[in-house]
């Protein structure tokens, strides 16, 4: 990769993890719940997987509620993990760093059963075929009443309806414009960028094929399926904003 193509990722990691909290709908809202959701705060010292973690943000909330949590941070981006690193130095060995991408070996370098497998705005990104494996290893990593959570762009009943989502996003991004802080207006231009080509791919261009890392996003329903036929218990779809989708299960207990 030429210098100038690492140092423009660089800058979109930083970019994101800046204003994602302003510029994506519910952001902290969707990662709020799926803590709650898991009762992290009952778990005394519970293994955590974070797939497609970014920035770290998620799992500094995680630590927020268990401070006692073993957690391990799963993603394929060097630039990602220079700003995790940096958020969640102050950690020490709680945070393990795995990087690799999710259909990698990844597993192999975690010590599980795991008790959760979180995941937030990255599995979509995977093909189908990917995605129902991903949900399987997820499965055979989970301790028994484990959860897997994923919070994540996913399509609805509807085609219509979905198309309706994607540009919900668009105007939350065209409302929020004037509600950055002014130290971060600089970061939402560059993230601006990029969205720009978020929307030529999915809106569009929403006719036209796509390939392995675009926003290849699948119905919820369809997804929970996969959850269901793979063995998770109790699935569910947990919040629904928009094209934001909460879906997950639990790995039953054995009488």
């Amino acid at each position: 990769m030429e210098t100038d193509d690492k140092q423009r990722f660089a800058h979109m990691a930083e970019d994101y993890d800046q204003v994602a909290p302003f510029l994506v709908p519910m952001y902290d809202f969707i990662q709020q719940e799926m803590i709650r959701l898991a009762d992290l705060a009952a778990m005394p010292r519970p293994r955590i997987v974070d797939l497609g973690a970014g920035g770290g943000r998620f799992l500094e909330r995680v630590l927020a509620v268990c401070p006692q949590a073993t957690c391990y941070w799963v993603d394929s981006s060097e630039s990602f993990l220079a700003v995790a690193r940096r958020r969640l130095a102050r950690f020490g060995e709680q945070i393990n760093y795995i990087l690799s991408p999710m259909e990698g070996d990844w597993t192999r370098q975690i010590d599980h059963p795991v008790n959760c497998v979180f995941s937030m705005s990255a599995i979509h990104h995977l093909e189908r075929h990917e995605k129902k494996a991903l949900y399987a290893r997820c499965f055979g990593l989970l301790a028994e009443g484990g959860w897997f959570i994923n919070g994540d762009e996913m399509k609805t009943l509807d085609e219509n309806a979905y198309r309706s989502s994607l540009d919900f996003w668009v105007r939350h991004v065209q409302g929020r414009a004037d509600h950055i802080p002014p130290a971060l207006v600089e970061n939402a231009r560059r993230w601006c960028g990029h969205f720009d080509g978020w929307k030529r791919r999915n809106i569009e261009r929403i006719d036209q094929p796509k390939t392995k890392g675009d926003d290849l996003h699948e119905p919820f329903i369809d997804q929970m399926r996969w959850l269901k036929d793979t063995g998770f218990a109790g699935v569910d779809i947990f919040v629904k904003y928009h094209l934001w989708c909460v879906i997950g299960g639990r790995k039953p207990i054995q009488a």
